[in-house]
């Protein structure tokens, strides 16, 4: 396939050749975009069967702001885990993130295939963005054909794509590529500026950064290119260039002040606070070198890499985090003189990736393969330059060289292709990547209690137990682990040791909901209403929005007759979360207070959330049966029965509507 330039010369352009260049940018051939919506589509097919793992079910399926849209003003005014009360307070503001998770789930619903396709296309539309940027800031389009092909079959981008809850890493990148590529397109010789263009690139740049932190850094690399790359930089008058980027600078002060204002903060909690600043230096070099290291040699992917904070400059990680980077000015210097254009592919990288160098404002996993999926682009960049470099220095040689150079290029794409595919499989499954995860990081204490989660829900005591005694030992303040293991004891009725792990739960984390909550079932299961009463109702203060929390304390009222109260209980778990045990509870206080057609409209909500619900069933069956209904009132049991067979009230009133039934029959022959 043969490459043509899309430029024709460097420098500053008249505004013909300017015109000229922009469509040509903007119609690629069709061959090379088909080429690449397969090379991005290709490796990421299998992740369409996996379902929702790690915090997705926490994020989407347990989100009350994903699911109804009258809590927009909680989505850009709070931050992603405020709907778990004060437990959920943290730095994670993404609200183009659970804005794009509430428009999945009213398309989808609770299917995590539409929501993995959705992360497939925005990969597809950041390969085609590359390709685009690639090509109009190198003027070459096997340079940016190649970039994109890489970008697209890199396995380091498996996280961000195979993870649902990655998607803000798709979405940032997205944003930040179409910002920059309205950003090159703005400029009109002698310093004008297009305003319909530096208008669509301000909405675009708003976009990005109600994504992610990492879009701050945009304004810098703006400015970086506007000052020592854009073509007509020297024939460009100072006040002209910072006309083409000084917005950016505005709308990112405003973003932080809008974080301090309404958030408290711009990180209302620091994760590592107790870090000093000289550990964080020392390890933000050797994370530096850690990432290097993994773009290089995407082989061992871990959804989960243990922090060592580094405390010398001769730490070995530190140590190499520094050869790193001295190779990289090196490189960086060569590229300068060589072709100055492909230095940039350097600077993006590393301005993108410096705010995930800050260990203080991370989470627990500090190094993340999500995290490269913006930077990867530089990289893409620069490699895709050495390759056509080479190929090209090739010309001259015997053919049997470039053959030899394609196979081998053809081989190492394969190679990324299959190691993208294969991994995409450990993210099917919780248990599948918890146990992928633990072989690579057995000492993620995290993924551990996990784990044990998941071998709990399957019925697997002691294996859970196993999970959650090693997670302890790992980490002895754990509120997770000690929660857990509580209610390992309550279900084998050893309810004193129970209730001694859940309250070391709560003193080592009072604002911890899970404590409060299990203790006041227990209490509730033992009938000890008083003591339920007071931890339940800290449940709700500590998380107003959780449903369970609201529906235990409703079903507290129910049994000691505060029927009015437990309605409201009931209802407002509904109006948090459409929830089946919410109208299940609303339904029964409704039989109580024999109000029959505001428990048959519940018991109908609950059975529409789940079809198989048995307790709504057999409500509706007994309002059918109460109200004459016959054959309905059948029909409502027999569904029942199918989920819950030994239920031998529900099949004594089917003997008898059968009875009935045959007696009226009798009746009426005779």
């Amino acid at each position: 396939m043969k490459f043509s330039r899309t430029w024709t010369q460097p420098g500053f352009h008249s505004t013909g050749v300017q015109e000229v260049a922009i469509q040509t940018a903007s119609q690629p051939d069709v061959i090379l975009i088909a080429a690449l919506i397969l090379c991005a589509v290709l490796p990421y097919i299998n992740t369409l069967l996996n379902g929702f793992v790690y915090d997705d079910n926490r994020q989407v399926l347990d989100n009350p702001y994903v699911q109804n849209f009258h809590f927009l003003p909680q989505i850009f005014g709070t931050t992603v885990w405020s709907f778990v009360g004060m437990q959920g307070v943290s730095n994670y503001y993404r609200p183009m993130m659970t804005l794009g998770y509430a428009v999945c789930y009213h398309l989808f619903g609770p299917l995590a295939y539409g929501f993995h396709l959705v992360n497939v296309c925005l990969h597809v539309g950041v390969v085609l963005l590359i390709f685009v940027v690639a090509r109009r800031l190198f003027e070459d389009r096997a340079i940016a054909f190649i970039a994109a092909c890489l970008f697209a079959i890199h396995p380091i981008h498996t996280e961000a794509v195979a993870w649902v809850a990655a998607v803000t890493d798709l979405e940032v990148t997205f944003f930040y590529l179409l910002t920059f590529w309205l950003f090159l397109n703005m400029a009109r010789p002698r310093g004008e500026i297009s305003p319909r263009v530096k208008l669509a690139g301000v909405a675009s740049f708003a976009l990005t950064i109600f994504s992610k932190e990492q879009s701050l850094t945009f304004p810098l690399l703006a400015t970086v290119y506007e000052h020592f790359y854009r073509d007509d930089r020297r024939q460009t008058k100072f006040w002209q260039k910072v006309r083409r980027y000084y917005e950016f600078w505005l709308m990112d002060l405003a973003y932080v002040l809008f974080r301090i204002v309404h958030l408290g903060a711009f990180a209302p909690q620091v994760q590592l606070s107790r870090i000093g600043w000289r550990p964080t230096l020392f390890s933000a070099i050797a994370l530096v070198g850690q990432y290097v290291e993994k773009i290089f040699w995407p082989v061992q992917l871990c959804a989960y890499y243990v922090f060592h904070k580094e405390t010398s400059l001769m730490d070995p990680r530190v140590v190499a985090g520094l050869v790193v980077l001295s190779a990289c000015a090196v490189l960086f210097g060569y590229l300068a003189r060589r072709n100055r254009m492909v230095s940039f592919g350097m600077v993006w990288f590393f301005v993108t990736l410096a705010p995930v160098l800050n260990i203080r404002y991370l989470a627990g996993n500090v190094f993340a393969e999500r995290y490269l999926y913006l930077p990867s682009v530089g990289f893409c960049w620069v490699v895709s330059w050495a390759i056509v470099r080479l190929w090209k220095s090739l010309a001259a040689s015997r053919p049997v060289w470039r053959r030899s150079v394609a196979a081998a290029l053809v081989v190492v794409a394969l190679l990324l292709l299959v190691r993208t595919v294969t991994r995409n499989r450990d993210w099917r499954s919780d248990e599948t990547l918890y146990t992928e995860t633990l072989k690579a990081s057995p000492r993620a204490t995290s993924i551990r209690e996990n784990l044990g989660v998941v071998a709990w829900n399957h019925g697997r005591i002691d294996e859970a137990e196993k999970q959650w005694r090693i997670a302890l030992k790992l980490n002895p303040d754990s509120p997770i682990a000690l929660t857990n293991l509580g209610l390992v004891y309550a279900k084998r009725k050893q309810y004193q040791e129970a209730e001694r792990y859940f309250r070391e739960a709560m003193l080592r984390k009072p604002d911890y909901t899970d404590p409060h909550l299990n203790l006041g079932s227990m209490e509730l299961d033992l009938g000890r209403y008083d003591q339920a009463e007071w931890q339940l109702r800290a449940a709700v203060a500590l998380s107003p929005l959780v449903p369970a929390c609201r529906n235990k304390l409703g079903k507290l009222y129910f049994k000691e007759g505060r029927f009015t109260e437990a309605a409201e209980q009931f209802s407002q778990s509904v109006r948090a979360s459409p929830n089946f045990k919410g109208y299940d509870g609303l339904g029964d206080v409704r039989m109580r207070q024999n109000d029959l057609a505001g428990a048959e409209r519940a018991y109908r909500q609950a059975v529409e959330i789940n079809p198989f619900d048995s307790h709504a069933h057999f409500g509706l069956a007994c309002i059918a049966q109460e109200t004459g209904r016959r054959e309905v009132a059948l029909e409502e049991y027999s569904r029942g029965l199918e989920t819950d067979p030994n239920n031998q009230e529900a099949k004594n009133a089917v003997e008898i509507l059968r009875a009935q039934d045959a007696w009226a029959g009798n009746g009426a022959k005779q």
